[in-house]
């Protein structure tokens, strides 16, 4: 989705969304911070603070720096929800303490 909110283009490669489209940061911010309005949830999501769920991903690149077509490769290789790891690639090494 970030490939073709950020180019007008769909999976193919072809434009059907010209003049309509986000900046990487704005796109990121509605699919982040902005996400828990649309849920009704913004106490609980969007944002990095205590007493909110620690859900998130680790990407596999920089999705504000990769070239448009490498955003269709961009996948997990870490993710946490509710604090707790669901899913690692073993490309990030997590150390109890």
């Amino acid at each position: 989705m970030l490939y073709y909110v950020t180019t007008g283009k769909n999976s193919s490669g072809q434009l059907i969304n010209a003049g309509q489209t986000l900046t990487r940061h704005e796109a990121m911010r509605l699919y982040t911070a902005e996400n828990g309005w649309f849920s009704k949830e913004e106490d609980k999501l969007g944002s990095i603070e205590i007493g909110k769920l620690a859900d998130l991903v680790v990407l596999n690149g920089d999705c504000f720096t990769v070239p448009d077509e490498s955003l269709k490769q961009l996948r997990s290789v870490l993710t946490v929800v509710g604090g707790r790891i669901t899913y690692n690639s073993g490309a990030v090494q997590i150390h109890d303490h």
